[in-house]
């Protein structure tokens, strides 16, 4: 269920320490994302996706939603690749 990005985690206000990675959706496509405090109380959602073709600055999300969980094997253990 997506929410409206203004009730998505921030993290704890410490400078220079990312939020947790969540998904968002800007209107047009989604991607995950997380906040980044910067000093003086500033901050902006970040991209997580290396490689991507936008800047922070020119990606900003109306809503999100949790990431899943990561896949398990047969054994519990979290997959890795």
């Amino acid at each position: 269920m997506w929410s409206t990005i203004d009730s998505a985690p921030k993290g704890d206000g410490t400078p220079f320490v990312d939020g947790p990675a969540i998904l968002g959706w800007n209107g047009h496509e989604m991607t995950t994302v997380q906040w980044f405090e910067a000093p003086h109380g500033t901050g902006h959602w970040s991209l997580v996706c290396p490689g991507s073709y936008a800047e922070d600055s020119e990606w900003e999300p109306t809503h999100w939603m949790p990431l899943p969980e990561p896949p398990t094997n047969e054994n519990d253990q979290t997959t890795q690749g």
